[in-house]
């Protein structure tokens, strides 16, 4: 996986929504442009929180732990 694939979702118009499948068996989906963001050789994906105090609203997932995407057909 590459940053650049990554970045290329991310910024396609109109936005597809996608599943990233990591190496862990852990699937995340994306399902708008602004829950993800490259980074280098990571993706910050954002996500509601439950307790703001515990828990940091992201995940930072490496891209070497990424596996696959999947595009997800959008939801009308």
């Amino acid at each position: 996986m590459t940053n650049e694939l990554i970045d290329s979702e991310l910024q396609r118009r109109p936005f597809v929504p996608f599943r990233l499948h990591l190496v862990s068996g852990r699937t995340v989906d994306i399902m708008t442009a602004q829950a993800a963001y490259a980074m280098g050789s990571a993706v910050m994906v954002f996500h509601p929180v439950r307790n703001p105090d515990v828990e940091p609203g992201y995940d930072v997932i490496s891209i070497y732990s990424i596996e696959q995407l999947e595009q997800l057909e959008a939801s009308d």
